[in-house]
């Protein structure tokens, strides 16, 4: 995928089959509202969400994508050592799969969405955390997925779709990006095809800027570990970060978001 100024050559394949795919988040409800909203509002897969304490399998079934299912698992806590530690989520997500798809982890693509705010995450943990979870599918039972950051919070991800130059912001804590959403009072149903057209430019901008030209999603460790250190240096140097989610690499990793 080439990094550019413009989505001009991208769109989005919302007929893409994608099979059963598991989002692991840290959050009890902006994630899953978001992840929802995309996947079934506007893209039209089947969804269902393993909570902490129960399996739920949300009313929306798809009309034109029955074989496509998102399923959205939270940790045991927002700390990113339970990704690795947090044994209850992996036990229920493999229950899940084996009795309603027959399927196991090492089948389904695996992707690992997390907030890099400084204040819950200590860096080295994130660092070891993203040299674990290299790609969505070179996984097994115990480690497995793709860790996509959003630099400071998932909060940049629902701002990407409706600032047009959102990559030129910065925050220095998931709190400051929260203060931001309040001002500009966007609503998720808000999200559609076109703003999310605008989180993958803003993304690809960011990560141009960053010297990234050209990257395979489904390799993803270098640019990952690249992205870290650039925004690890702002934080050092300037106590914040550039405004940055790469929840985006996701879909065009499952050939959602695709060059014409």
């Amino acid at each position: 995928m080439e990094c550019q100024n413009t989505t001009k050559s991208l769109k989005i394949n919302k007929n893409k089959s994608i099979g059963e795919v598991v989002i692991v988040v840290e959050g009890e409800k902006e994630e899953f509202k978001l992840l929802k909203h995309i996947f079934t509002k506007v893209l039209d897969y089947n969804y269902v969400q393993v909570r902490r304490n129960k399996i739920m399998k949300d009313k929306f079934e798809s009309k034109n994508n029955k074989n496509s299912t998102i399923i959205v698992a939270n940790t045991s806590n927002s700390n990113i050592k339970t990704i690795m530690e947090d044994k209850n989520y992996k036990d229920k997500l493999y229950n899940l799969l084996k009795k309603e798809y027959n399927r196991s982890l090492k089948n389904v693509p695996i992707y690992i969405l997390w907030d890099r705010d400084a204040d819950s995450n200590t860096s080295d943990v994130v660092l070891k955390t993203l040299n674990t979870f290299t790609s969505s599918l070179d996984n097994d039972y115990d480690i497995n997925g793709l860790l996509l950051l959003s630099y400071p919070c998932v909060e940049s991800f629902e701002l990407s779709n409706f600032i047009k130059q959102f990559w030129k912001i910065n925050f220095s804590s998931a709190t400051d990006a929260k203060k931001k959403m309040k001002e500009i009072i966007p609503e998720l149903t808000d999200i559609d095809e076109k703003s999310l057209m605008l989180a993958i430019e803003n993304m690809h901008r960011t990560m141009y800027s960053y010297g990234i030209r050209k990257y395979d999603p489904s390799n993803f460790k270098k640019e990952n570990l690249k992205i870290f250190r650039k925004e690890s240096e702002e934080y050092l140097n300037n106590k914040y970060f550039n405004a940055l989610s790469l929840i985006g690499i996701m879909l065009i990793d499952l050939g959602i978001i695709t060059e014409v």
